[in-house]
């Protein structure tokens, strides 16, 4: 056994857990295959004659998504900001394209009291960084689709699990699929963060929320942890059928 030196005081062990980059978490899929280091401070080009207006598109955007993916873009957020620009977001389950859901960005925008489509367009980039949703590019009707996850891997190598993958309705972590429609996208993180660790049995820590990618500290966490257990959905249960305390994504409609 080791002894403590004299006069040198034993450093206290963190006790928040680390918290890995989308990059490090290797999300599945070809648009996680390429990645873009963007120089820190890196500004939009403006009429930058030496390059064609498809490339200036690319660095402009990159200029423009650096900050918010630790300046280590993946080629997926670039096909997130091009669907953003078209106003609507095609969501998915179950990786079948063919029953995507179109939601508007607009009516996310005016979900929320002083959001606008600038802000919408952060919050959505800070919750694909942070890896509560992954893009999956569709080749059939070349629209990138957007897929929401059910639980992201705690360390690197770890499998993804995804809303509406099969066995997901009796899985341990699930997640009601309208809070993504009828709250502000923040809040709908902390629900789906809340949720996660309720599922486990486990309780969760605004500290270590507050370290995540769009949470702005400690104290921002404990707002969006009230607001997300002030709305319906922390402890929402879809169906009796469901095993006891088992959080469930069906709803009322689905057994009938």
């Amino acid at each position: 056994m080791g002894r403590k030196k004299p006069g040198k005081p034993r450093r206290p062990r963190s006790s928040i857990p680390r918290q890995y980059t989308l990059q490090e978490l290797q999300p599945p899929g070809d648009a996680y295959e390429e990645w873009y280091k963007v120089k820190p401070g890196m500004e939009p080009m403006v009429n930058d004659t030496g390059l064609g207006s498809e490339a200036a598109d690319v660095m402009n955007r990159l200029a423009r998504l650096g900050p918010w993916y630790d300046h280590t873009v993946p080629k997926a957020a670039l096909l997130l900001d091009t669907v953003i620009d078209t106003g609507q977001l095609p969501v998915i389950q179950g990786g079948d394209a063919d029953e995507a859901t179109m939601i508007p960005v607009n009516e996310v925008a005016a979900a929320r009291t002083g959001m606008n489509a600038a802000a919408v367009r952060e919050s959505l980039h800070n919750l694909h960084a942070h890896g509560a949703f992954l893009v999956v590019p569709d080749k059939e009707h070349g629209v990138p689709l957007i897929r929401f996850v059910a639980k992201r891997p705690e360390h690197p190598g770890e499998a993804w699990s995804f809303l509406g993958d099969p066995g997901m309705a009796v899985a341990s972590v699930c997640m009601p699929t309208e809070i993504w429609d009828e709250l502000p996208l923040d809040v709908a993180g902390a629900v789906a963060f809340l949720r996660s660790y309720d599922a486990q049995l486990e309780e969760a820590d605004p500290v270590v929320y507050g370290t995540h990618i769009g949470v702005n500290g400690t104290e921002h966490a404990r707002e969006l942890f009230a607001a997300a257990r002030a709305s319906r959905f922390v402890d929402y249960k879809g169906c009796e059928a469901c095993p006891a305390g088992h959080l469930c994504t069906r709803t009322d409609e689905n057994n009938e």
